[in-house]
């Protein structure tokens, strides 16, 4: 049952997220179509532009969101001190995308400097994920481009 309920707020999640973008997107591709850019040629820049620009909320669930980011900091900890540590992403429960793992380190760094401030870990990752944004959007272009059509899938992004 807990499968199940982490299963439907992660698609939630990733509604949020798409919607997020989309709301940005659609803007950045009126403007270039209006500049007299193809479609394709447009739709790729707009999505490269609106990943790399835009500052989108972490979508991630809490409970996820503390057990990576306590991966990370104890890893960090053990750094730290001298002592070798082998926790690897994939020891630690990260995904395996590259894009996602720099997710993960973002909110890890910024959680880390509230609780330098004071913050419990706890607190500080219910801050950051509730009122940060992210440096941008943790999805390639191909991803944004099945958001955007379907139907024209990675074929417009080569």
């Amino acid at each position: 049952m807990n499968n199940m309920k982490s299963t439907i707020l992660h698609r939630e999640l990733c509604q949020q997220r798409d919607s997020e973008f989309l709301a940005l997107y659609r803007p950045t591709l009126d403007a270039l179509l209006e500049q007299g850019m193809e479609m394709s040629q447009a739709r790729r820049s707009a999505a490269e532009f609106t990943i790399a620009n835009g500052h989108p909320h972490y979508h991630v669930n809490h409970e996820r969101a503390y057990r990576c980011v306590c991966h990370l900091l104890k890893a960090d900890d053990k750094r730290g001190n001298g002592s070798r540590t082998y926790r690897t992403p994939e020891d630690m429960g990260l995904a395996k995308g590259r894009l996602r793992r720099q997710m993960w380190y973002e909110i890890a760094e910024r959680v880390s400097q509230l609780a330098n401030q004071g913050l419990s870990i706890e607190s500080a990752i219910d801050h950051v994920l509730e009122h940060c944004r992210a440096s941008r959007f943790f999805i390639s272009p191909a991803t944004a481009l099945t958001k955007i059509a379907p139907q024209v899938r990675t074929r417009a992004l080569r």
